[in-house]
């Protein structure tokens, strides 16, 4: 019982602090209180754990060799991009069957020529509909041109109209 009520009043206390308090801190006051929290836990705990990390320090000894190891990497590495740059390296390019023509007897042939005139056929009615239909409204376009020259009308709405 010792350690339900002073846990159920932290409780209540952080609630109060969450949904009363915080909500009314500015931007400003929230990141100071952020950045004390963070040195405050960052300070307790390599207060706690000391030990440990006096302990844990056989890695210091291989920093000595860091650039070392960082060095003959950069130096192998540019050695691979230089012999790499200047070999005549060769790029494997894949086999590729030979395509075989039909024969012009044989039925694939023949169903393949019927569909391309059909489709041929139907791609000139499409393309003869569409020049007439653009041609037609460009003879109106340049009769109303005309039209309204005759009556003394040469505003225009853009420089692309009178051309």
């Amino acid at each position: 019982m010792e350690f339900f009520i002073p846990g159920l009043l932290l409780f209540l206390v952080s609630v109060a602090v969450s949904f009363i308090i915080a909500p009314r801190f500015t931007p400003l006051v929230v990141a100071l209180l952020s950045i004390g929290f963070l040195s405050y836990g960052v300070f307790d705990h390599y207060k706690m754990f000391a030990s440990e990390y006096r302990l844990s320090t056989w890695q210091e000894s291989l920093k000595i060799y860091a650039p070392a190891i960082m060095i003959a990497a950069i130096i192998i590495f540019i050695i691979y991009a230089i012999l790499a740059f200047f070999t005549k390296g060769s790029v494997p390019i894949p086999f590729i069957p030979n395509i075989i023509e039909l024969n012009s007897n044989s039925t694939t042939s023949k169903i393949i020529n019927s569909l391309n005139k059909v489709s041929n056929n139907k791609n000139t009615n499409v393309i003869n509909n569409v020049n007439n239909k653009i041609n037609n409204a460009n003879k109106n376009r340049n009769n109303e041109n005309v039209n309204n020259k005759k009556n003394g009308n040469t505003l225009s709405r853009s420089f692309l109209e009178t051309i």
